[in-house]
């Protein structure tokens, strides 16, 4: 992952409510997904390896966030163990084959979340993030992006 991208990703975590960071953890999922593959086409297969890993992490955290007293998570638990068996199959077969479906049942529920995400007008979950302001001001070539954190020392005082 590049470092725009982790910038990217992050600064949408530190943003996000409940639902959004869920919607969150299915594209960091599709892009570990994506990442296999394009590995996998180059033929470096420790890579693979690795960004399926990662993927798998997706899906730990996916479960871990579900309520197991309602029904409905222990049904979803379900899925992403499914889930979690087709990626292990792809580790250990060292094929992309067995990726198609969960892939396309991901993206289903991918849909659903995101869906359900604009309607969540919770606040984020990082109560003392800084708030980032972009397209406010544009530098010669690029966006420029502002922070605004109400104070001027963010760290910690040794």
């Amino acid at each position: 992952m590049t470092d725009e991208k982790k910038q990217e990703f992050t600064l949408r975590i530190s943003q996000a409510n409940k639902s959004q960071l869920v919607v969150i953890l299915y594209e960091l999922f599709f892009f570990y997904i994506e990442e296999a593959e394009a590995s996998f086409a180059e033929g470096n297969i420790a890579d693979y390896v690795s960004e399926l890993g990662k993927a798998h992490e997706c899906l730990n955290e996916l479960i871990a966030s579900l309520n197991p007293e309602q029904e409905l998570a222990r049904t979803l638990t379900q899925f992403y163990f499914y889930v979690s068996a087709r990626i292990g199959a792809a580790i250990g077969s060292r094929k992309t084959e067995p990726l198609a479906d969960p892939k396309r049942l991901m993206k289903r529920h991918y849909e659903i979340y995101k869906a359900d995400a604009v309607n969540d007008t919770s606040a984020p979950v990082m109560g003392h993030a800084q708030t980032v302001y972009a397209g406010l001001t544009y530098g010669k070539s690029d966006l420029n992006v502002s922070r605004e954190d109400g104070s001027a020392n963010r760290g910690f005082y040794a």
